[in-house]
């Protein structure tokens, strides 16, 4: 679904808006993708209790014969808690500021902890704003174990500042990435925090985008981590050496870990952002202060899709009428990223899942229950109906894929596997507009995508 008016973008963190480096699971094959470990998720902490340290330094010098003391006090700019780096933790500091244009207002503590990767584990099926429901109609859900990972690094702001907590050097090394990387990608987002680029709440992000769907959130992240991995690559490039390479960050994990794998996706969609949209701090951090209005805007900056305009959706479902007892109790809009990465990790190409992707113009997906029975209806809107019929096309072809037979009432079935249960699929289009209404059951399908029309 390219669009001539689009210049290409550049190809090869439930959700954390700043600094985890995500270091899970093996990632399945794909164009041009790596099994690199990402990059660090920072949050925030409630209030806690750790004391400021300050130093107290005292010089002696002699000149013409006399000697003179002198004594300052003085906050130290970093502080190290219980380990000893073999690099300058203030170079680096100096060295990030240098980089970023900006400059650390307070003291910012170094902690360290050990990899404890645990036994595999099954992730709740739900990132963001999509639940449980909206993963197995996304073809996401899945009872397989992955493994259980740690972060590479974070950061916290708590009330007596940002912490920033390492993976320590020698596990580090089996990710293949020096610990003073690591820090040097927090420290980016230490500055995010202490210059109110980022805030305990989020209101910022929230207040700009008026909803705060799984859609906004991923262009929230983007633009947040998008600066860390900007400013990583330059430290790397001039101090650090390595084989460091934002690509190696356009990856797709295993259906199993599919919630880290899209919330990995922003790491490289926000670098390559700034690549086409202009990487300088100042562009940077008004990116910040005023994102993209959705991952469309972010994945193409340079097209319409940059008016912050959505398309209008159709009137939502009205279950009170249409059948009694099920009743809606979520909405998200899933957005143009997230449609990508799950076409990713349905085993459609790189390319054809962004192709099928382009195009969109907005989305809107219904959680309804009946007594104990959950049923989506996602209504898509395009650019125009050869966008949708490109989207329902491709969208088809990855259920038939995974198996799907005609069923009662004409409805498609995906049938169960080991990992996943059966889901009934009405996929329908009409003009620019695609639904696609899933169930446990025919009838529930039918009688919801009947709602939605």
């Amino acid at each position: 679904m390219a669009r001539s008016a689009r210049v290409a973008v550049v190809l090869a963190v439930m959700l954390a808006l700043a600094g985890a480096t995500p270091a899970l699971g093996a990632s399945t094959p794909g164009d041009g993708e790596s099994t690199a470990v990402g990059p660090t998720t920072a949050e925030r902490d409630g209030p806690t209790t750790v004391t400021t340290e300050t130093t107290t330094e005292t010089s002696t010098t002699t000149a013409n014969g006399n000697e003179t003391t002198t004594q300052s006090d003085e906050d130290e700019r970093v502080v190290t808690k219980g380990f000893d780096p073999d690099y300058d933790p203030e170079g680096v500091l100096s060295r990030v500021e240098s980089l970023r244009d900006l400059t650390a207002t307070d003291e910012i503590v170094l902690h360290e902890y050990d990899d404890a990767d645990g036994p595999e584990t099954d992730l709740r099926d739900q990132f963001a704003d999509v639940r449980p429901e909206g993963a197995r109609a996304l073809q996401l859900y899945s009872n397989a174990s992955t493994d259980r990972r740690m972060p590479l690094g974070y950061a916290v702001e708590r009330a007596d500042g940002v912490h920033i907590h390492l993976m320590n050097a020698s596990d580090l090394a089996k990710y293949d990435i020096a610990q003073e990387v690591v820090l040097a990608h927090e420290f980016v987002h230490a500055l995010q925090f202490q210059h109110d680029l980022i805030s305990p709440s989020r209101e910022e992000f929230r207040t700009h985008f008026g909803e705060w769907t799984t859609d906004t959130q991923l262009v929230a992240t983007a633009v947040v981590e998008g600066d860390a991995m900007w400013t990583t690559r330059e430290y790397v490039d001039a101090y650090a050496g390595g084989g460091y390479s934002v690509g190696d960050y356009n990856r797709t994990l295993a259906r199993p870990a599919w919630p880290h794998s899209i919330a990995g996706a922003p790491y490289y969609y926000g670098h390559e952002y700034y690549r086409a949209s202009g990487g300088s701090p100042d562009e940077r951090s008004a990116a910040i202060r005023r994102p993209p209005n959705s991952t469309a805007e972010l994945l193409h900056p340079d097209a319409s899709a940059g008016s912050g305009a959505r398309a209008p959706l159709p009137a939502p479902p009205n279950s009170s009428q249409e059948f009694g007892e099920l009743t809606t109790y979520h909405e998200d809009t899933v957005g143009e990223l997230a449609i990508r990465h799950a076409l990713r990790i349905n085993d459609v190409s790189y390319a054809d899942a962004a192709a099928a992707a382009d195009g969109w113009a907005n989305d809107r997906m219904y959680y309804a229950t009946e007594q104990a029975t959950s049923a989506t209806h996602w209504v898509t809107v395009w650019d125009d109906e050869t966008e949708a019929a490109e989207f329902a096309e491709t969208w088809r072809g990855m259920l038939d894929a995974r198996g799907a037979k005609t069923g009662a009432n004409g409805t498609l079935v995906v049938p169960a596997s080991d990992d996943a249960p059966s889901v009934h699929y009405v996929v329908e289009r009409d003009g620019d507009t695609v639904r696609i209404t899933t169930a446990p059951d025919a009838a529930l399908a039918e009688r919801f995508a009947q709602a939605g029309r």
